[in-house]
């Protein structure tokens, strides 16, 4: 097998993993407020996290509605 075959095999099998991964779980903690639902930006200002509206939780790149 050539060097460009081996990688196509290793980038598909990457793929693979991922979709299969994320068929499992769909949904992820928030990076913005690592899931504590508050707005971490400044520790003394109180309110709902912007990126995930208070839930602590994100649907992962991929996942879909």
């Amino acid at each position: 097998m050539s060097g460009t075959g081996i990688l196509l095999l290793i980038a598909i099998i990457a793929v693979a993993i991922w979709w299969i991964e994320l068929r499992i779980h769909p949904i992820r903690r928030c990076p913005s407020c690592g899931g504590t639902k508050r707005n971490s930006s400044n520790p003394e200002r109180w309110g709902k996290c912007r990126r995930c509206g208070g839930t602590g939780e994100i649907r992962r790149f991929g996942a879909g509605e």
